[in-house]
């Protein structure tokens, strides 16, 4: 007759639960990444579809470099100065052109009948 030794049988691992945690969790800090960096982003004014859209009274605030690029917001009339209205121009250009119409003749230089 045969010797055999007798083995505890050992429990298998449940390795398709441990993967569908490991995924849950890489997942979950994914998501956290996503949000901390949207978040973050609107602190600092970051806008990442290019609309630039972060105030729409922005127009009373122009020190702040804020400014509305999504929609014509802003004319001549709402600057005093042209250096004003050119930073709102260069803000915006590069992104949505002369959305605003603050240079009507096309040569770069925004609201010229201001001083």
């Amino acid at each position: 007759m045969p010797h055999y030794l007798y083995t505890q049988p050992q429990q298998p691992t449940n390795w398709p639960k441990i993967i569908l945690i490991a995924i849950g969790i890489i997942i979950l800090i994914g998501a956290g990444y996503l949000l901390i960096n949207s978040y973050l982003s609107g602190k600092r004014g970051d806008n990442a579809g290019g609309n630039n859209i972060v105030d729409n009274n922005s127009a009373g605030s122009l020190g702040d470099n804020t400014y509305v690029c999504g929609s014509d917001s802003y004319n001549c009339g709402n600057f005093t100065t042209q250096a004003q209205a050119q930073m709102v121009f260069d803000y915006c250009e590069p992104t949505a052109g002369d959305i605003h119409g603050l240079d009507a003749d096309g040569n770069g230089e925004a609201c010229e009948g201001l001083t």
